[in-house]
């Protein structure tokens, strides 16, 4: 009975002392103000108008919270407290152009005010002006490429891009503004029309302000000289545009079926190299001499560039394409018999000849090299008498290359002059021209021959002259 009776006082102890008030926890203290930003239009200096985005952000680190926010446009007149929100549409003050300061202030749930941020943009409503002056002012043009002037102005946020078009639809990307510029006007003579159109850091657009020029020929047999690596000249002639009936004519002298149908052919004016591209035209650009050691060459670098494939002039085209910043390529077949012709229709661009009495003053070939000792060789460029249109060695001293895949005869063939190309690209190439080895009866306006276009299919007898369409 003791024992019962001692653990019910233990008990009854228990509860007595669990009955006893207990003192409070005690509250602690926020006083520290939340901190926080803001940010206008993802931070961009100006525009153009008034309806902005508010980016926010806020922290209250170990405080009780933040629990609204408000704004102002002075600095003194508040909006009233509202919730939080990340971002929010926000409509700048109206009046005159000019900077506008938005500002924020956060409150916790302590009722502790953050210090007061701000952020400002530039209202510019304002459009830029500008203008456009293509090649200084002048009224005609002999090349594609002209210069443009270019001028803006802007009493806001200023302009930041530019942008061009050639026929007011399509435009260029958005461009950083350069007072000069090069431009590259399309294709086609006669009047073209260059536009530009400036946008300010606001938004702003400019009108579009345009300026023209005509795209004109040279005069046919107009000379341009390129200078290449080391003052090496290169000297083009201008081969005027027109129609011509290419192939061989009707009951041609050793005419053959490859040269069949005779066709019209329409081309656009173009530059044609005025003599067989030389040795020292190919080393002041490439830097190498592939015909060094090979048998039938002249030393003399004024003869023509020989042992230099299809594939190696296309490597030389890549080279003094970009020394130049022009764009030279082979001629397309239909341009180079169009050149070699100039103007004529007969069997040789000098004549029909039939009795070949006058071709060693045009070409040479196996009566006056070939078959001659010691003159086995490609000869000096220029030293025969030019074409009508001032090309030289059009026929004989080197086989020329052309763009062209070859094709047993013209049926199907492009009638607008361009590289007649297969896709894949054939096994062979086109060749025109003749060489120093080959019969007088092969320097026919109307010759063609093929070969690889590969360099293990170099020699003495093949080269090539360039072409560049402005």
């Amino acid at each position: 009975m003791k024992k019962t009776a001692c653990v019910c006082a233990v008990l009854l102890g228990f509860v007595t002392l669990a009955a006893l008030p207990q003192p409070a926890a005690r509250a602690t203290a926020d006083t520290t103000p939340p901190t926080g930003s803001i940010v206008i239009d993802a931070n961009r200096s100006a525009t153009n108008s008034r309806n902005v985005t508010l980016s926010l952000a806020w922290a209250d680190t170990g405080g009780s919270g933040v629990a609204r926010m408000r704004f102002s446009n002075d600095g003194s007149t508040w909006s009233a407290y509202e919730s939080l929100r990340a971002t929010k549409s926000y409509s700048l003050p109206s009046g005159t152009d000019s900077h506008r300061t938005v500002r924020v202030q956060f409150i916790d749930v302590a009722n502790n005010r953050s210090a007061t941020y701000s952020d400002y943009i530039r209202l510019d409503r304002a459009l830029p002006t500008g203008g456009i002056l293509i090649n200084a002012g002048a009224s005609t043009t002999l090349t594609r490429s002209v210069a443009l002037k270019l001028n803006w102005a802007d009493a806001g946020a200023g302009v930041t891009r530019m942008r061009f078009s050639d026929n007011g639809s399509t435009w260029t990307g958005w461009l950083y503004p350069k007072t000069s510029r090069t431009h590259t006007l399309p294709a086609g003579l006669g009047n073209h029309t260059v536009r530009v159109q400036y946008l300010d850091g606001a938004g702003n657009y400019s009108t579009v302000y345009s300026d023209y020029i005509k795209l004109v020929e040279p005069s046919p047999g107009a000379v341009e000289t390129v200078m290449l690596p080391g003052d090496v000249p290169l000297v083009m002639k201008w081969m005027p545009s027109g129609s011509f009936m290419m192939g061989r004519y009707p009951g041609e002298v050793y005419g053959g079926t490859s040269q069949d149908p005779q066709h019209s052919v329409t081309l656009g004016g173009y530059w044609m190299a005025k003599y067989e591209l030389t040795k020292r035209q190919w080393a002041a650009v490439m830097g190498t001499m592939p015909w060094s050691g090979q048998s039938n060459v002249l030393a003399d670098l004024d003869s023509p560039a020989v042992y230099v494939s299809w594939d190696d002039a296309q490597a030389f085209l890549t080279a003094v394409n970009g020394y130049t910043g022009k764009t030279f390529r082979l001629p397309s077949e239909a341009q180079w018999e169009y050149a070699c012709r100039a103007g004529t229709q007969t069997r040789f661009y000098w004549g029909d000849d039939p009795n070949y009495t006058a071709v060693g003053d045009y070409a040479w070939y196996d009566g006056n090299a070939y078959y001659l000792a010691g003159q086995q060789y490609a000869h000096l460029a220029g030293q025969k008498l030019p074409n009508a249109w001032g090309l030289y060695d059009m026929a004989g001293n080197v086989n020329e290359r052309c763009e062209d895949d070859w094709h047993a005869d013209y049926t199907g063939a492009p009638a607008g002059g361009q590289a007649w190309v297969d896709s894949p690209r054939g096994s062979y190439r086109v060749l025109r021209g003749c060489s120093w080895s080959s019969g007088a009866q092969y320097s026919r306006s109307a010759f063609r021959d093929y070969y690889f276009p590969t360099s293990d299919h170099a020699s003495s007898v093949y080269g090539f002259r360039l072409a560049r369409t402005p």
